[in-house]
């Protein structure tokens, strides 16, 4: 049989030529923008709250969404229905800068509510927009479940895509929904001096998304959660490594960071700070398939996983912002033995 001198090209050039017409041509998302690379030097990462001592002002910096600190004696963020001012109470007890700070309490039996902070028009103003919520909490040492043989689970905050009708049972896909965000969790037993008479607490980044088997942790620890229903996983948390255990009766602070990726590509991604220190990191992340896919609000989460605790569990929130770019740890004007105002 003759061969035409053109058929070892065909067979070469055609399967090439059919990929293109199915796919079109090919393209690479956009190199990230250079404020993605704050925040993740090793050590305390100084972002914009360092311009705004004990965050004094910072509410009218132009990436800040919303910042609230309690000095007005009263609850001043937007959530939805009211559910943060109506679920915490001002006080002037302890407060992390200035008088006041807000205390939340978990009698036995109450899990306590989610509090959505709606993000405005302006929060998605970025070509590559990037999401930052930071908040202070003390924990009383309640946060104890009397036997140690119990663990514990008690959501934080985080940035969220929402769509009508999903949960944490729905599975994400690229088009409805994903999640960013911290949640403490406790166990023991413990003889470690950081436990609360043997008991141990870590906050933890988290994230839904549609495949969080391929993204990648830079720093930390990842667990990918299997799906109750038996199909592809859809959610993992990752752990700072080694931990960093929460302090009883200090101010413990965290901000997360959310990436987003350019719709179809993995090149998002999702970071967790605690008190400035860069503790996880994941990329490689694809929350979303679709462009119209943005974050919808800020949970300022009152929930917890767990309950029927003998004992009232109590908390404290102080020096919440929810801004576009990195924010860093309170600069402190006064705190002994602390770091205070960057130099």
């Amino acid at each position: 049989m003759r061969h035409h001198p053109m058929t070892p090209f065909l067979f070469i050039a055609l399967p090439l030529l059919l990929a293109a017409c199915e796919d079109g041509p090919r393209r690479s998302p956009p190199p990230p923008p250079d404020f993605w690379s704050e925040g993740l030097a090793e050590g305390v990462n100084w972002g914009l709250a360092a311009a705004y001592p004990d965050d004094v002002g910072i509410a009218v910096d132009p990436y800040v969404l919303a910042a609230e600190d309690f000095e007005t004696g009263a609850v001043t963020i937007p959530t939805e229905e009211d559910r943060y001012a109506a679920n915490v109470v001002v006080v002037d007890e302890q407060a992390y800068t200035g008088r006041y700070s807000a205390r939340h309490t978990w009698p036995e039996g109450f899990n306590g509510p989610t509090c959505r902070f709606p993000l405005p028009a302006e929060a998605h103003l970025d070509e590559q927009p990037a999401y930052f919520v930071r908040m202070c909490f003390s924990f009383d040492a309640s946060f104890h479940p009397g036997d140690l043989a119990l663990g514990v689970g008690v959501k934080g905050f985080g940035v969220y895509a929402e769509s009508p009708g999903t949960n944490a049972n729905t599975r994400c896909d690229g088009t409805n929904w994903y999640d960013a965000s911290i949640q403490f969790v406790g166990w023991g037993p413990s003889q470690k001096p950081e436990a609360n008479d043997g008991f141990l607490w870590v906050g933890h980044l988290y994230s839904y998304n549609p495949a969080p088997d391929r993204a990648v942790a830079e720093l930390g620890e990842m667990n990918v959660t299997e799906a109750a229903d038996g199909g592809t996983p859809y959610r993992f948390s990752i752990y700072a490594d080694p931990f960093r255990y929460l302090r009883f009766n200090e101010w413990n602070c965290f901000e997360v960071g959310l990436y987003l990726n350019t719709p179809g590509f993995s090149d998002g991604e999702a970071r967790l700070w605690q008190d400035g220190v860069l503790i996880s990191r994941v990329t490689g992340m694809r929350y979303r398939d679709v462009p119209g896919l943005l974050p919808t609000s800020v949970h300022l989460n009152l929930h917890r996983t767990t309950d029927n605790f003998p004992h009232t569990m109590i908390r404290w929130a102080d020096n919440i912002v929810i801004a576009r770019r990195y924010i860093g740890p309170v600069a402190r004007t006064r705190e002994p033995g602390g770091a205070g105002v960057p130099r």
